[in-house]
């Protein structure tokens, strides 16, 4: 495969950057100059810019990946999209340390331009970003400092993370911050139209069952539950096959079978054939 090496060379810079603390935010690849705006208008009306922003660790980035940041607007009309996307890395998880079998970083941004690749042609302004910050609220309020002075004639923005049931439960879970009051004080912040007006979109673990699968939501994430109630967090599906996709399944599966044709059969089914291309050729997981 012939990687581009411009990307890997802007890549490398923009990571180092990061990491040293220089910026909490960069813009890897843009699909073109107006980004976040479309790049066939301008928007005139007064409502918010409305960006879909898929953060995770994308090692490797799967076909649930790939329907996450594919979803439209929960509860608009058919067919209703978001104005641009953006597939951000964090390079500082509160969770997760860098393993030596991992993908490295630039190997994962490498993959997510080919995830992009696959995003559907009427929805295709999907940039690339790096974000040293560890929570929803920080990313939340990195990303709108960094993307305000970009676009200074759309002064609102509306961020919608997406995300899956376990990040949901991590963003309301009392330990990530330093008390419960805290948490809330941040929440409000993060999902306050007066304030950041960021809304989390949360895929189902389990199709089919809306009615309980929020109830259960609700019942489980206490703290979530007002914002639930007035739509700053929101449920959808993604699919019944997509939503028990896993990065850690794939991982698992091409260390057990490798990266010869019959091992790709199995956990080739589970990514995009360009991103299962990269796993072969840059001999990802296999020890």
């Amino acid at each position: 495969m012939d990687h581009d090496m411009t990307f890997r060379t802007t890549a490398h810079s923009l990571l180092a950057r990061v990491q040293a603390g220089l910026s909490h935010t960069e813009l890897v690849h843009v699909p073109h100059p107006l980004w976040p705006l479309p790049s066939t208008k301008i928007l005139t009306s007064p409502r918010p810019l409305r960006i879909s922003v898929l953060d995770s660790s994308f090692n490797p980035p799967t076909l649930a990946h790939l329907a996450l940041i594919n979803s439209l607007i929960p509860g608009k009309g058919e067919g209703e999209d978001y104005d641009a996307r953006l597939l951000l890395l964090s390079v500082k998880n509160a969770d997760k340390t860098l393993k030596a079998t991992d993908a490295t970083y630039i190997q994962r941004l490498e993959m997510m331009r080919l995830l992009a690749g696959h995003v559907r042609p009427s929805s295709a302004n999907v940039a690339i970003g790096i974000t040293n910050q560890p929570t929803f609220v920080a990313k939340s309020a990195s990303l709108l400092s960094f993307l305000r002075p970009c676009v200074p004639e759309t002064p609102l923005f509306e961020l919608s993370f997406i995300v899956g049931m376990d990040t949901l439960e991590r963003l309301v879970a009392p330990r990530y911050y330093t008390s419960e009051e805290s948490m809330m004080e941040s929440l409000n912040r993060f999902l306050s139209p007066q304030c950041d007006n960021s809304i989390v979109v949360c895929a189902r673990r389990n199709v089919g069952n809306e009615g309980d699968d929020a109830g259960a939501a609700e019942d489980t994430l206490k703290p979530a539950r007002e914002f639930i109630q007035t739509g700053r967090i929101k449920l959808m599906d993604i699919g019944a096959d997509e939503s028990t996709f896993s990065s850690t399944n794939v991982r698992k599966l091409v260390k057990e079978l490798g990266v010869g044709e019959e091992g790709r059969k199995v956990w080739g089914k589970f990514v995009v054939p360009s991103v299962a291309e990269f796993i072969v050729d840059e001999k990802l997981y296999v020890e």
